[in-house]
């Protein structure tokens, strides 16, 4: 295989190769994310691939290591594995990585597994209040580490806003709103529905970042715990 190759081949050759991994174990294969879209732009976007494996060992995680070894050099993220078990199981855990993930891919080999999940109210709300209460902790203790580079603190809200996009989404799939959104259209609609103001997520999303960045972190930091409070309120919601 050359260094590099096309754009418009990654996806398919890749996928032929972690199938071929599989064998007769393999129960779906999806590329998602942008690089399941219109979208998608190979010099900016990793290539998201999940595959549904049963039954799933560490011999073919053996595998599949040799295999992400010569695609990661094409913009390759190491691929999401997990069992029909897993699958089942993981609703109630990972439900928004899971709606992210039903929300945009596209099967390259095997059954479509992945449209029919359906996830209760209660773990979606859940999982928004963790993962907004956790990464606000994580955001404060890596800001002591950072403290003193603007560009660190740039680099890690830009990195932390795809978390607290899927947050908000989440918390908008409680209101019947639609998944797949762009982020600067998810952070209007969430304003709307609950009625605040989210100036940071809102310029992060562009993105552009206006002004001193040690203050405009504060102001994220103070973002994210608006979150962890909504996302505690909708647990009393009737």
């Amino acid at each position: 295989m050359p260094w590099r190759i096309a754009a418009d081949d990654v996806v398919p050759e890749a996928g032929r190769e972690l199938a071929a991994v599989f064998g007769e174990s393999l129960r779906t294969l999806v590329v998602y994310g942008s690089a399941a879209g219109p979208g998608f732009r190979a010099d900016h976007s990793d290539v998201n691939l999940a595959a549904v494996v049963e039954p799933l060992e560490f011999a073919q995680l053996r595998l599949v290591a040799q295999w992400w070894a010569r695609w990661r050099r094409h913009g390759m993220a190491a691929p999401l594995l997990l069992s029909a078990s897993d699958l089942e199981r993981s609703r109630d855990v990972f439900p928004l990585e899971l709606l992210d993930l039903q929300a945009r891919h596209r099967t390259l080999a095997g059954a479509e597994l992945f449209t029919g999940l359906t996830f209760t109210p209660e773990s979606v709300r859940a999982e928004c209040e963790r993962e907004a209460k956790g990464k606000l902790v994580r955001l404060r203790g890596l800001y002591l580490e950072l403290a003193g580079s603007a560009r660190a603190l740039r680099a890690l809200m830009l990195d932390s806003r795809k978390t607290f996009l899927h947050v908000l989404r989440g918390l908008l799939y409680l209101r019947a709103e639609p998944w797949d959104r762009d982020g600067q259209v998810v952070v209007t609609a969430f304003e709307h529905h609950f009625a605040c103001k989210l100036p940071i997520l809102a310029a992060l999303t562009a993105p552009f970042l206006d002004g001193p960045v040690e203050e405009r972190f504060g102001e994220y930091l103070a973002e994210v715990e608006l979150l962890a409070t909504i996302a505690d309120r909708e647990a009393q919601a009737p």
